[in-house]
């Protein structure tokens, strides 16, 4: 245990004393700052409000004769200037409007603008004018008066939203981000779990390493010290992101998508943590056991190549399944009691649909069975590995050498 404790204080010191972790994690801090102090600045300070801003000049030509005033008189926010076809688009291409619209028949327009911006909603509020006058006219021929056809038109449904489950619009977001972040970090510091034990190996460090500490010991604390580096980094920029997200929560209280990330709830986050903390450690151990089977940092990519694409793998399949709103498919009932998908597969479902808990108790054990069993594979893999030099083995090889 005392060997394992100073390999694990060791790495862990060695990897957050770094130069490019410091500045790894000090360039997302900044990201995650800047980010989400954005709209305070954009904003002037001052949190946004609904129809806050700039009315928006629009030159309005129209044939029909009978609706421009209208259009005028309903859109009180905009400038609106009524001229001629010719007219309109002389205005927009010297730029003293924002927009133009012709009107062409009751029903129909022509919405002319340099860039369309992602929230302009003037087409929408245009339609909808245009269909109440044309609803209008049309019912004012049956013989209703004015205040009848008011009534009929200002009738609206008001539907009362009863969320069993999860509401998959709000859980999407967070949910593809998380596992990309999941994706990211076993790729990343697998990779440098499986470099740093080709390093020690390819300069002989390893022949003394190993004459002062047991192998269980060295990768365990080798791959837990990096994989709680690794995690202690995320947890920091989440933590910090979190805290500035709180800062500037007035500004951010119309955008949809960034406050469903940060309202996520409690019990998912506990579920995240668990299942990302067991799905990383599985294959972290496997990253560190392929690289003591590696002579030079050459091999490294050929022998986790095939680990590499097995975690593609099971990234790309929740990510379509989540994209295509089903997450609950059969193949994804499977995949979330396999070792190697259940992180993400599990997660998925989790956060965009109701799994029994009985599924997720059960996902969760074969989990920790897992990580036992695949570090206890590792220590054997390691052992024969750091003494094997020259050409990598191949898989049945090492196969039949755990089998002996």
């Amino acid at each position: 245990m005392k060997q394992f404790v100073k390999v694990f204080r060791f790495e862990f010191l060695n990897i957050i004393k770094s130069k490019p972790f410091i500045f790894l994690t000090i360039l997302l801090l900044f990201c995650s700052t800047v980010a989400l102090f954005f709209p305070r600045f954009s904003n002037g300070a001052k949190p946004p409000e609904i129809g806050d801003g700039s009315p928006q000049k629009i030159a309005v030509c129209d044939k029909t004769g009978k609706l421009a005033e209208y259009i005028k008189e309903n859109m009180d926010s905009y400038e609106i200037t009524i001229c001629d076809e010719n007219t309109a688009e002389t205005l927009l291409t010297e730029k003293k409007v924002d927009a133009s619209v012709i009107i062409t028949s009751p029903l129909t327009y022509t919405y002319s603008v340099k860039d369309m911006g992602m929230y302009d909603t003037t087409p929408d509020i245009i339609n909808e004018l245009l269909q109440i006058k044309y609803r209008t006219i049309k019912l004012s021929e049956f013989g209703l008066t004015e205040e009848q056809i008011t009534e009929i038109q200002s009738s609206v449904a008001v539907p009362e939203y009863k969320i069993v489950g999860n509401d998959q619009a709000q859980s999407f977001l967070y949910t593809y981000i998380l596992l990309f972040m999941l994706y990211i970090s076993v790729i990343a510091y697998g990779q440098m779990i499986a470099q740093s034990v080709a390093t020690e190996k390819s300069s002989r460090a390893m022949e003394l390493l190993i004459t002062s500490a047991k192998p269980e010991s060295l990768i365990f604390g080798k791959v837990l010290g990096t994989g709680c580096a690794g995690i202690s980094q995320m947890v920091t920029v989440l933590l910090w992101s979190v805290i500035c997200y709180k800062i500037n929560a007035p500004f951010w209280k119309e955008n949809f998508f960034v406050t469903s990330i940060f309202d996520m709830p409690l019990k998912l986050v506990c579920y995240t943590a668990v299942l990302f903390v067991l799905g990383f450690f599985i294959y972290a151990f496997l990253y560190g056991s392929l690289g003591s089977l590696a002579s030079k940092m050459e091999d490294i990519g050929p022998l986790t190549g095939p680990l590499t694409m097995i975690m593609a793998g099971t990234f790309m399949v929740p990510i379509i399944c989540i994209s295509s709103g089903n997450v609950d498919t059969a193949v994804m009932k499977i995949l979330s009691f396999i070792p190697f998908c259940s992180p993400m597969a599990m997660f998925a479902r989790i956060a965009m649909s109701t799994v029994p808990p009985i599924q997720i108790a059960i996902s969760i054990i074969i989990l920790i069975a897992s990580d036992i069993g695949i570090g206890y594979i590792a220590v054997l893999i390691y052992k024969r590995g750091i003494l094997m030099y020259g050409k990598p083995p191949k898989l049945l090889q090492v196969l039949k050498q755990l089998k002996k």
